[in-house]
């Protein structure tokens, strides 16, 4: 066993993205959010891609190495709304990075789980966590997480096809919370409650067309 978990943990996030991009992952810093997160460098915005690699980028994507616009601005709505979070036991849905997970946890959560189904995004999750003098935990599916108060989603049940999905998060005895970049959701029952403009970090290809990002509140 090694001696130095952490550092193996960060080493095998570095090599997927070597592999994948032949870049770097570093520590980055949020300012609005007081946040750093390992995220693939920001020199990839000045390369180019053929239309091969953009294939296989997208066929492999790691999520959990981009701040998302909507997971930054969810992340930003919970910090300017600290009473939403506050005591509160919390699971980022589709976590990624865990951004929003950790910005729960700053504002006052009593505890977060970062689902996703991505195991690279379970390491990522951790590693960010502590970056920030957190801990949380790691699970592949919203029931594994048992009993919680808030949902967070970020960029999920904009696409029709997900709506299923929306049915079995609301279901659930808790509150959800969630943040779309594409206009406006179908679910038209539930109108915006906050609009932020956020960029996704790094922003390669077309990423950043989607700056305006609404928010959304389901109460239990």
């Amino acid at each position: 066993m090694s001696e130095h978990p952490e550092q193996t943990q960060l080493e095998q996030l570095s090599g997927q993205i070597k592999d994948l991009f032949d870049a770097s992952l570093k520590p980055c810093a949020l300012p609005e959010l007081d946040i750093s997160l390992y995220l693939l460098e920001e020199t990839i915005q000045d390369r180019q891609f053929s239309p091969e690699q953009v294939e296989s980028i997208w066929a492999n994507m790691p999520y959990w190495a981009f701040a998302w616009s909507s997971g930054r601005a969810l992340a930003r709505y919970i910090l300017d709304n600290p009473q939403l979070v506050a005591g509160k036991r919390i699971c980022d849905f589709g976590a990624g990075s865990a951004i929003v997970a950790i910005a729960a946890l700053k504002a006052g959560a009593s505890s977060a789980w970062a689902c996703d189904i991505d195991p690279m995004a379970h390491v990522a999750s951790r590693q960010n966590a502590q970056l920030n003098g957190f801990n949380l935990q790691c699970c592949d599916s919203i029931e594994q997480a048992g009993e919680v108060d808030l949902i967070v989603v970020g960029d999920v049940l904009y696409d029709t096809r997900n709506h299923g999905l929306a049915k079995t998060l609301f279901a659930k005895d808790c509150e959800v919370l969630w943040a779309e970049s594409r206009a406006q959701t179908k679910l038209s029952e539930y109108p915006p409650v906050a609009k932020y403009q956020a960029q996704t970090q790094p922003n390669i290809g077309g990423f950043d067309e989607h700056q305006f990002i609404h928010i959304y509140h389901h109460a239990s």
